[in-house]
């Protein structure tokens, strides 16, 4: 009994030690640290307070630093687990205790308690309110860090949760018994807390903790195969008593030499019923254990006949996989590159699709790979104080695999690519080992996934040959177009030069023989003047598209920029056109133009633009035709309304998707060029080839973009050309078009303008 009366306060110094180990020792998670010293403590005044101050002075002191130790445990266990709500714990054991001194004060016995039992115990209604509190708070404690283990599915991270959990239940059932009445009980409650908190105290300071589950599961394996095991000694030991009955006193000789025998069979059949036991028992509970030659030689089979890169990481992962029914897996390509190191994933089981991931060089994930030739767990990344140097973008990427541990690949001491594999299916923690057959499996992988390096390496190459030799075809074939279009031009030219020339001088002769002859009315002088005026117009107007195709090619296109109205340029654009228009009975809608505000732009040259473009259009719609020019605002990358999308469709002949970029080429024209006439708005005129091009300089001179889209030609069905014209509103707005998608400035057009 005086052993037991100085125990608390050999728990106080144990406790004290305690604290001054976790001051020196200290720890990564700071939170963790600072809120259970506040434990050691509380539990240091408590256990001071058992050896100092008797159990029925009024209010019960040690009962009541019990209760504020078991809120101040709550709230470590939010500062573990990350709950963020560690102050709240404090203010529900706070205001219970606060209450108690009250209660005791105004209501000192509960009357309805029974008379036998307030007898004998004598409790206080402060510390009934205590106990109460003491009890809800470890229910609390032990309720919500059980629903989040329950939810926790990294084996790991789980375990480390169970972990506290185990010892934080230790800790209430060691209270349990220390506020017993009974010495014999509250003596060994005192030492069991102290055990429950020392477990809780390498949870707090290291990140290292045994496999709770395992050690259960083999814990209750080992004692199953004990009692099923100990069956046959029980059968000897049952056996010889009822021999003792049976044989007469004085025959001791022949009952020896019968147990003996008995003894013997058992001893016989004890070992092989203890192998097979133990041989099921294991199986079902702790799990089958593995033949790592075995495991080896069909895994060094499997990839040693995979070359491709893919079927290599498929190969890997499943073996592994039937193995130990992992649920995920990928390999993980690593190369060093200037920004530090490249991750590349390749899928191998219910993994999502390649991805990428650069690490920079001082990265602690690559550097511990690169050191050490082990397998590195996620949970050490997540609770591991040497990875604290991780990035949050490094952590959430690797959070994003939702792997459970990564192997290293190591090829001449350096890191070639790693295996990365989820969690088992049965949710248990891979062995120590498992571990160590997943780095010997590794180490087979380095020849074939250099083999497949080179082989993918190989297919790259190919591709890209494969690739140059399309672009080359292409060029080649363009090159000869664009050849072709050289020696067109001169046939071209000369036609179109020689026409208006052929006029003039024709209608000059005509001036002159009539004036030779006589007398010329003014009516006749008038009249061949028109067409003198004509020829030369056309002259003019064919020399001055030349000297524009020339100022685009070598000063580019000066603009004379101020407000205007999308709708003044398309009336400058039109102007010429009218009459065409009206004699081929071609119909002009127009859809949005004149909503459009003001642009700041060189109303000529976009009109000159606007006119190039609607002039193809008449050119090849058949006549009785429709030409559509729709306008609409279109926003920029940062959602403004900064540009403006122009569409001119028409319901033409087309044009082949092979030459959707050629006909803005200089000098470029579809058709035979011996077939060419000369004709500016007649369907399928021809023309010296500057109009589009003059177009796409005007355009683009602006800070804009132009393309084509048509499905080919048909001058049966007419399947038509749809141009578009993107321009800025200002030229601030000026940007780089052309990195705005296509495709996404078509979505963002759809039902704005029609087709």
């Amino acid at each position: 009994r005086q052993l037991f009366t100085i125990l608390p306060l050999v728990a106080a110094t144990a406790y004290t030690l305690l604290l001054i180990a976790l001051v020196v020792r200290g720890s990564a998670q700071s939170g963790h640290r600072w809120w259970f010293s506040t434990v050691l403590i509380a539990s240091i005044l408590w256990a001071l307070s058992l050896f100092l101050i008797p159990a029925s002075m009024q209010p019960n002191v040690s009962q009541w630093l019990l209760a504020a130790s078991t809120a101040l445990l709550g709230a470590t266990t939010a500062a573990y687990v990350g709950w963020n709500t560690e102050h709240r714990w404090l203010f529900m054991g706070a205001v219970p205790l606060l209450l108690a001194p009250l209660f005791d004060l105004l209501w000192p016995y509960p009357r309805w308690l029974e008379t036998q039992l307030r007898e004998t115990w004598q409790p206080t209604t402060g510390t009934l309110l205590t106990l109460s509190t003491w009890t809800a708070l470890n229910l609390a404690i032990l309720g919500l860090s059980w629903r989040e283990y329950s939810h926790t599915r990294p084996p790991w991270h789980a375990n480390r949760l169970l972990h506290w959990i185990v010892f934080v239940g230790a800790t209430a059932f060691g209270e349990l018994l220390t506020v017993m009445p009974n010495v014999w009980l509250s003596a060994p409650g005192q030492i069991f807390r102290f055990a429950a908190i020392i477990g809780l105290f390498r949870a707090i300071t290291s990140h290292r903790l045994f496999d709770v589950r395992a050690r259960l599961r083999r814990g209750f394996a080992f004692t199953l195969t004990s009692l099923v095991s100990a069956i046959p000694a029980a059968i000897v030991f049952t056996t010889i008593l009822r021999m003792r009955e049976s044989f007469p006193v004085r025959d001791w000789l022949a009952f020896y030499v019968a147990a003996m025998l008995v003894i013997a069979g058992g001893f016989v059949l004890y070992q092989p019923i203890r192998r097979r036991v133990s041989r099921i028992v294991y199986r079902y509970l702790v799990g089958e254990e593995f033949q790592a030659g075995k495991v080896v030689r069909r895994y060094s089979r499997a990839i040693s006949r995979t070359l491709d890169m893919q079927q290599l990481a498929h190969e890997i992962v499943g073996t592994i996989s039937d193995l130990l029914q992992t649920t995920r897996g990928a390999l993980l390509l690593v190369g060093a590159i200037e920004e530090g190191y490249e991750v590349e994933v390749i899928p191998g089981l219910n993994h999502p699709q390649h991805g990428r991931k650069v690490f920079a060089p001082g990265s602690q994930f690559i550097a511990s790979l690169l050191e050490q030739p082990q397998p590195l767990l996620q949970y050490d990344l997540d609770f591991n104080p040497y990875y604290a140097s991780l990035t949050p973008d490094e952590r959430q990427w690797l959070a994003e695999q939702d792997m459970e541990v990564y192997v290293p690949i190591h090829h001449a001491e350096q890191l070639d690519g790693l295996i990365a594999l989820g969690p088992k299916a049965s949710g248990l923690a891979y062995r120590a080992n498992e571990l160590e057959l997943f780095q010997v499996l590794a180490e087979q992988t380095v020849i074939a996934l250099q083999n497949a390096r080179l082989y993918s390496e190989l297919n790259r190459q190919n591709d890209r040959i494969r690739s140059l030799n399309i672009d080359l075809r292409q060029q080649n074939e363009r090159l000869e177009i664009l050849d072709r279009i050289k020696s067109d031009f001169i046939t071209i030219a000369s036609h179109e030069l020689r026409t208006p020339l052929t006029q003039v001088k024709g209608y000059a002769d005509i001036l002159t023989h009539l004036n030779e002859a006589g007398p010329v009315e003014q009516s006749e002088t008038r009249r061949i003047m028109e067409h003198i005026n004509r020829a030369a117009a056309r002259l003019e107007k064919l020399i001055t598209a030349l000297l524009d195709a020339s100022e685009l090619e070598t000063t580019g296109m000066e603009l004379a920029r101020m407000p205007a109205t999308l709708d003044m340029a398309f009336n400058l654009a039109l102007e010429p056109l009218n009459a065409a228009l009206h004699e081929r009975r071609i119909q002009l809608k127009r859809e949005g133009v004149g909503d459009i505000p003001q642009l700041e732009v060189d109303p000529q040259r976009l009109a000159q633009a606007f006119h190039n473009v609607l002039g193809n259009a008449v050119k090849y719609t058949p006549d009785h035709g429709v030409i559509t020019v729709s306008a609409a605002l279109v926003p920029g990358v940062d959602g403004k309304q900064d540009y403006v999308e122009v569409v001119i469709a028409d319901t033409g002949i087309g044009i082949e998707p092979r030459y959707h970029q050629l006909i803005f080429e200089k000098f470029f024209r579809i058709g035979n060029p011996e077939l060419h006439s000369t004709g500016a708005t007649k369907f399928k005129g021809g023309g010296p080839g500057l109009g589009l091009h003059i177009a796409k300089g005007v355009v683009e001179a602006h800070g804009g973009h132009i393309w084509v889209e048509s499905s080919g030609e048909d001058e049966n069905n007419l399947p038509g050309s749809r141009f578009h014209i993107l321009i800025p509103m200002s030229a601030e707005a000026k940007t780089e078009i052309k990195g705005l998608e296509i495709e996404r400035l078509t979505e963002l057009r759809s039902g704005e303008i029609g087709d």
